[in-house]
């Protein structure tokens, strides 16, 4: 699992390697879309690790969408160094939002939704996470759990990520430098 992360953490800061290739397929953003779901049923899956590197590697290397994650409320995750489960969970934002930019093309430059549909992956990510393992916590991940359950996650994503809407606009890091 962190070698997965490692991997994609390389490709992110070093996008020469991703030069090269065409636009995604409808073949591979379908399978992305399909991989993203079967992660957030089976977090822990062992085919999990190799799913993660498929996908992101895509992420990274196709040329005609871009993912761009922002400071919020998931950053706990990617401070986290202690625990495996919370780059797991980090980086599945990720594929919820290249999975919602698929599955919904006229609502992919709306950035909160984008964010939305990132933290919502995470979301039910860590409630499959949680049924495997009771032990795996985070607090901030409960409060989104609340904010989600009571239909507020939009409006906490707007109030809490509000510099999200600028950087989509070019003034803020690129999104290599984000995660």
């Amino acid at each position: 699992m962190h070698r997965t992360v490692a991997a994609a953490l390389l490709l992110l800061c070093f996008p020469a390697a991703a030069q090269g290739r065409g636009p995604s397929t409808a073949q591979e953003r379908k399978r992305a879309v399909e991989i993203t779901r079967r992660l957030e049923k089976e977090p822990l899956a062992r085919s999990g690790g190799q799913a993660r590197a498929w996908l992101l590697k895509f992420i990274v290397e196709a040329p005609d969408f871009n993912v761009k994650s922002c400071k919020g409320p998931l950053d706990v995750l990617s401070a986290d160094e202690e625990d495996p489960y919370a780059a797991l969970l980090y980086v599945q934002s990720v594929f919820g939002m290249a999975a919602f930019m698929f599955e919904h093309p006229k609502q992919a430059g709306g950035w909160a939704a984008v964010q939305t549909a990132g933290i919502e992956s995470t979301l039910r990510a860590y409630e499959s996470l949680r049924r495997a393992d009771s032990e795996a916590r985070w607090k901030e991940l409960d409060r989104l759990v609340t904010a989600r359950n009571g239909g507020k996650l939009r409006k906490l994503v707007e109030k809490e990520m509000a510099g999200c809407e600028k950087e989509e606009q070019g003034e803020g890091p690129e999104p290599r430098d984000a995660i």
